[in-house]
């Protein structure tokens, strides 16, 4: 199992059980499992409050698709989609996660979504970094992608923040999408990118 810690914030896989209590409830708490680290105690689990806003529109709509695929693969690794924790109230505050595992190419597309109430705090950029961080520590990993709206400057901000250059664009039935791409982490003042993240379990075969 792999859970990324970054001094605010701490990721996750999703449990199956999560995604299915949220398509019927829109606030709960719920216990969940993770990788040995600094927020959980000494059985790796911590108590969750999900709230109203997590995961976002976009993410809820994906959700049955994604409980289906998890179904139909007893371990997907790392490549999934995953809560986004703060570590000081066990909040969700959001999602992140890999649309699917590395391509021939060694290349990885991300997506993400902070809940609205706690837009402009840092938590977007934060988890994007944390995460790309550990992406390209991945041997099969070469780059890491991304898409965001053109009407949507603040997500441009947070990828331009974490490192990644516009590489191109294309449209969409929600409007024209900007190409983003990384290759290495934007170094920080705080050490998290030059860290490339504080990994604190690994998926499951893996050193």
């Amino acid at each position: 199992m792999l859970t990324v810690e970054t001094p605010r914030l701490l990721f996750t896989s999703t449990p199956i059980s999560v995604m299915r209590r949220r398509l019927t409830l829109s606030d709960f708490l719920a216990e969940i499992v993770v990788g040995p680290c600094e927020s959980a105690g000494p059985e790796g689990r911590l108590t969750v409050h999900f709230p109203e806003e997590w995961p976002g529109e976009d993410a809820l709509r994906m959700f049955p698709i994604w409980i289906a695929r998890r179904e139909r693969s007893a371990d997907p690794g790392p490549w999934c989609d995953g809560v986004v924790v703060r570590r000081e109230d066990r909040l969700a505050v959001g999602s992140i996660g890999f649309k699917s595992r590395p391509d021939t190419t060694g290349t990885v597309e991300i997506g993400y979504a902070v809940n609205r109430f706690l837009w402009g705090r840092g938590y977007a950029t934060e988890m994007v970094q944390g995460i790309v961080a550990w992406a390209l520590t991945r041997p099969e990993v070469r780059r890491v992608t991304a898409e965001c709206l053109e009407r949507n400057p603040a997500s441009a901000r947070v990828l331009t923040k974490s490192g990644f250059l516009q590489v191109g664009r294309r449209p969409s039935v929600e409007g024209e999408l900007l190409l983003w791409e990384c290759r290495t982490p934007v170094a920080r003042p705080d050490g998290l990118a030059s860290e490339r993240a504080r990994i604190a379990g690994q998926p499951a075969g893996q050193a």
